[in-house]
């Protein structure tokens, strides 16, 4: 441990670090356990966005850890997202879970309940509450009951965690909420007995003493946006948005142009760029030629 340094690239919260980190199966499992009291069951898979599984499947929505048994899981740490594009955020992701599954026959009976968990750092937006879970439900009466346990969505916030009664839930806040050595030292200290912690400590030093994966890992395209978005305004995050989708289109014009075999209106129509644009990427490569 005296060669770790923890920081703000390195901490247990750092996405691409917990991605690392709860990608394995046990890990997942107690803490699936341990926020919502569900036992996975042997047979589900486990795999952090790092494999970019989920690209395909749920058009381009990624979850920082998913799992699928019985029941689809999904974790997902908030260090930066600001306002009230993270609730929309969140019950896009939960419906996009729901809705990637295939139907056969009418058998809706079938389809797997959904459990969206997301971690944030501090707090969500309005909330002033340690763990939240939203249901689907209606009113009837002036009563609310619930309406449906196929998609279910989990705010987790650390900003308000001050003990609970399950320890396994208490050692996963206080390990997420390490930002230096000295947290790292007290927490080892104080949880080195505990199986849990123990484990979780483990793969950390495991994890970040493999320097080459991590930086292969957020050498990743799919990393890059994440970066660029931490702790930004709602407006910020808007913005960089456009940015970040401008700069991939142009890159596929180029690419485009570069073949040589397209009409300029054929690759503003793959890139999504106008004609005026393409035009003025086309006399760039002339220049630079």
């Amino acid at each position: 441990m005296d060669d770790i340094i923890v920081t703000n690239e390195t901490r247990p919260s750092n996405f691409i670090v917990f991605g690392l980190i709860f990608e394995d199966k046990q890990i997942f499992k107690e803490t699936i356990k341990c926020i919502l009291g569900d036992e996975i069951n042997e047979e589900a898979y486990v795999v952090s966005e790092k494999e970019n599984r989920m690209g395909s499947i749920y058009n381009k929505i990624r979850f920082d850890v998913y799992a699928e048994g019985e029941k689809i899981y999904s974790l997902d740490m908030q260090t930066g997202y600001a306002g009230e594009m993270t609730q929309n955020r969140l019950v896009y992701y939960a419906c996009r879970a729901v809705g990637g599954q295939k139907v056969k026959n009418f058998e809706y009976g079938k389809l797997k309940m959904c459990v969206v968990t997301f971690i944030f750092e501090k707090n969500s937006y309005k909330s002033n509450q340690f763990l939240t879970k939203h249901y689907m439900a209606t009113e009837i009466d002036g009563k609310v009951v619930k309406y449906s346990d196929l998609l279910n969505i989990v705010e987790l916030n650390l900003g308000y965690y001050t003990g609970t009664e399950n320890e396994n839930l208490n050692i996963l806040c206080e390990f997420l909420r390490i930002q230096n050595n000295n947290d790292l030292k007290a927490f080892h200290k104080k949880y080195s007995g505990s199986e849990f912690g123990r484990e979780l400590y483990d793969k950390y030093l495991k994890v970040v003493t493999n320097k080459d994966n991590i930086e292969r890992v957020a050498n990743m395209q799919l990393y890059q946006e994440k970066y660029q978005y931490k702790y930004l305004s709602e407006n910020d995050v808007i913005f960089l948005q456009g940015k970040f989708r401008n700069e991939i289109n142009e890159e596929k014009a180029i690419r485009m142009l570069k073949k040589n075999k397209y009409t300029l209106k054929e690759i503003a129509e793959v890139s999504e760029l106008t004609v005026e644009k393409v035009k003025a990427l086309k006399k760039q490569l002339i220049q630079k030629s």
